[in-house]
């Protein structure tokens, strides 16, 4: 379809002039290769902010040692020794094996954690396997070697780390380092230290109580022996028999109650250095305790523990009387069955106030919004100490009870014969102290069977192993994300760069600012460098012809090719009007002007066509010079002198063509070429030729084109790839414009087609290939 003319086609603006190129006349199905051209444009930015990121990122990696990662797992059981006499509630808070935090934050903060493990890499010194010097050990900046302290906080900052599994109730603790046998030697070092850590903590109560029941078992031991002796002296002395059997129970009663009484003192005295292990442990951990909640739940215990006293003192009168309702489940006697049953109703009270008072010791030791978060051990010591304390009471209370019950049984000794009264007293208390003696035996046996089986709330299940794999620097990574990061910026840049640039580079930009686009043609370098070996003019038959006329020196070139669709789309852009007069035009110097005129001019003579081709830019001729023409006479020399125009006088350059030079050097180009003589002269030339093409100056250069464009019956504008600006070329049209000028189109010159990509696949027939069809093959 043949271009519209220009007052027919408006250019699209915004408020700001020109919209942008790229964005009119184009389908949205154009961005992506719009933006692949955009960055095709601007490669050299995208490459330059690739190498800014990747080059640094790649030097880092080579310089950077690699760091090795090693990881032991170790499982949680939060298990309570027998000897603790855990209450049910409290044990169901302290057994939660969804919280780790306070394993976590004991690895990662604990102090003497950290130092029990550097006293023993400070021991072990060199890593295991490759037997090379711990970096953990590495002197401290003064040179002075690191101290126990140090390596510690070393281990806390730099090499250990610990997290929880979210599947399981286990902690993995990891070490990192730049010698995987080192990685290795610290996970297992400090995962051995924690375990070690909980054992002896949670060892801590039940060892002081062995200790002190061992010592109790010597001092009894030699207190039975020494009881012995004195009865066997006695009976020798004075040779008493024994004791009758009524008084013979009365003392075996006497002494089982001296010896219930010694074990409940012993278990008393465990209570009282047990509490005292708790509390010291416990202010160590917390310098200020916080008051615990006054809810007078002590006075409650207290009270409840006294109504058990009461109840049992009744109930043991009842089996003093008949002894066979002791082991009885169930009596007759109806006063022995409510004693019973209120028995068992009291020690319920006594357990619930003990429980609800170790929840609130519980409580009292957690900050506010902590609830949920794990007991702290401080937590846990408040919950022993409750515990402790309620034992204490316990024993206290029995003991009273049982110094009732010895009073009462030493006062039935009264009418005992003054020698029996002797001998009583002295197999009493030898019976005392082999029943106290027995109890402790025990008590200390089942003291050293807990204290063995105590285990910490850690153990290892999977030992750290060392890794042939660094973690890192992970060089793949960060090279990937250096060269992503780069092409992101780069691109950013390069878009906008481009973006911001007003230059024409390719067709759709022509059309973009609504101007018709009647021929692309392409860069002829690479033609005159394979063809005439780069030289600028050829010689054809005596003339120098410049090489960029490839019309007429390389007709079958796809150059040429472009300039017989100009020739065509000149024909055709008026139907209703004959195209005989031809301005070729550009916005600024140096666009192609002259070049195109030369090879419009030749591909119209190669169509059979008489042509004239004149050069009407009287400040800066060329055409003479792409042709091998003398300047004058010429143009100028025709207007001046005034004789009718003899086309035999016009010098022949090829079939069909003749050129016009533009002659001598005048000082009023403008008004000779906007003279009336000027248009005598253009009709004239209209009578001896087909078409005239006239090659005119840049129409912002000078206003020679815009009068010259009133004379002819269509302009051709010619911008030149990667040169003219977008607003440099509205600026022509509109000076055109505003005499009336037939403005057919604009011609793209010196396209090159090979940097931009999505022009490739539209122009690659014509302009990909060496030669136009119907070329021979070569």
């Amino acid at each position: 379809m043949p271009a519209p003319p220009l007052h027919e086609t408006a250019p699209t603006r915004t408020a700001s002039g020109l919209e942008p190129l790229g964005h009119v006349g184009q389908d949205e199905g154009l961005g992506l290769r719009e933006l692949i051209d955009l960055l095709l444009r601007g490669k050299w930015i995208l490459l330059a902010g690739v190498l800014a990121l990747l080059v640094p990122t790649l030097i880092y990696n080579a310089v950077q040692p690699s760091v090795y990662r090693s990881t032991a797992t170790l499982l949680i059981e939060k298990e309570r020794s027998a000897l603790q006499g855990v209450l049910p509630t409290a044990e169901a808070f302290v057994q939660s094996g969804d919280d780790l935090a306070n394993e976590i934050l004991l690895l990662r903060e604990s102090l003497p954690l950290a130092e029990a493990a550097a006293e023993r890499l400070l021991q072990t010194r060199r890593a295991p396997g490759s037997d090379a010097p711990l970096t953990i050990l590495e002197p401290l900046d003064d040179g002075s070697a690191p101290t126990v302290r140090d390596v510690a906080l070393r281990l806390q900052k730099d090499y250990v780390s610990a997290a929880s599994d979210d599947e399981a109730t286990a902690v993995r603790v990891s070490a990192q380092s730049v010698d995987p046998a080192e990685a290795e030697l610290i996970a297992n070092v400090y995962s051995d230290a924690f375990v070690n850590l909980t054992l002896q903590q949670s060892r801590t109560g039940i060892t002081r109580s062995r200790e002190f029941l061992g010592e109790r078992v010597e001092d009894q031991g030699e207190e039975l022996r020494r009881r012995d002796a004195a009865v066997q002296e006695f009976l020798e002395s004075e040779g008493a028999i024994g004791l009758d059997i009524e008084t013979e129970e009365t003392v075996r009663s006497i002494g089982e109650l001296q010896g219930q009484l010694g074990a409940v003192d012993v278990e008393a005295q465990t209570a009282r250095a047990r509490l005292a292990t708790l509390q010291a442990e416990l202010g160590r951990l917390e310098p200020v305790l916080s008051q615990r909640l006054g809810s007078g739940l002590d006075a409650d215990l207290e009270s409840a523990q006294e109504r058990v006293q009461e109840i049992e003192g009744r109930l043991e009168a009842i089996y003093t009387r008949t002894p066979e309702y002791r082991a009885a489940p169930s009596s007759a006697d109806p006063e022995l069955g409510r004693l019973r049953g209120q028995l068992e109703q009291a020690r319920g009270r006594v357990r619930a106030v003990a429980d609800q008072l170790a929840r609130q010791s519980i409580a009292s030791g957690s900050g506010p919004g902590e609830q949920g978060a794990g007991f702290t051990r401080v937590a846990e010591l408040r919950t022993q100490i409750t515990e402790a304390r309620v034992a204490l009471s316990e024993a206290e209370a029995r003991r009273a009870q049982l110094a009732g019950q010895l009073g009462r049984a030493e006062a039935e000794l009264d009418d005992v014969p003054a020698q029996s009264v002797t001998l009583a007293q002295l197999e009493r208390d030898r019976q005392a102290a082999e029943a106290l003696y027995g109890a402790l035996q025990t008590n200390y046996q089942e003291a050293q069977v807990a204290e063995q089986s105590q285990i910490g709330i850690g153990r290892v299940i999977r030992p750290a192993f060392a890794s042939d794999d660094p973690v890192a620097p992970n060089r793949v990574r960060n090279a990937l994300l250096a060269l992503f990061v780069g092409l992101g910026l780069g691109g950013l840049v390069a878009v906008a760069k481009v973006r911001l640039d007003h230059r024409i580079h390719v067709p759709d930009d022509v059309t973009a600012l609504g101007y018709p686009l009647v021929a692309t043609v392409p860069d002829t370098d690479d033609l005159i460098r394979r063809d005439f070996g780069g030289a600028e003019t050829v010689d054809v038959g005596g003339r120098e012809i410049d090489a960029h006329v490839v019309t007429l020196l390389n007709p079958m070139a796809t150059a040429s090719e472009s300039y017989r669709g100009l020739r065509t789309a000149v024909q055709f852009s008026r139907p209703d009007v004959v195209v005989q007069t031809i301005l070729v035009t550009s916005a600024n110097p140096s666009e192609g002007k002259s070049t195109t005129s030369v090879n419009l001019a030749v591909a119209l003579a190669q169509a059979g066509r008489r042509v004239l081709l004149v050069d009407a830019d009287l400040r800066k001729p060329s055409v003479h010079r792409k042709l091998g023409l003398a300047r004058e006479p010429g143009l100028v020399q025709q207007l001046f002198d005034g004789a009718d125009l003899d086309p035999a006088a016009i010098p022949m350059v090829a079939d069909n063509l003749q050129v016009l030079a533009a002659g001598q050097t005048v000082p009023n180009p403008s008004e000779l070429i906007g003279s009336k003589r000027m248009r005598d002269v253009i009709d004239r030339m209209r009578e001896a030729f087909d078409v005239i093409v006239f090659d005119a100056p840049p129409v912002l250069a000078a206003t020679d084109a815009v009068l010259l464009s009133t004379q002819c019956d269509a302009t051709v504008m010619v911008c030149k790839a990667g040169s003219t600006k977008d607003y440099e070329l509205e600026e022509a049209y509109d000076a055109l414009r505003e005499v009336g000028a037939s403005v057919i189109g604009t011609v793209l010159n010196g396209f090159d087609v090979s940097q931009a990509h999505g022009y490739k696949y539209k122009y690659a027939y014509r302009y990909g290939n060496d030669y136009a069809y119907g070329a021979d093959a070569t």
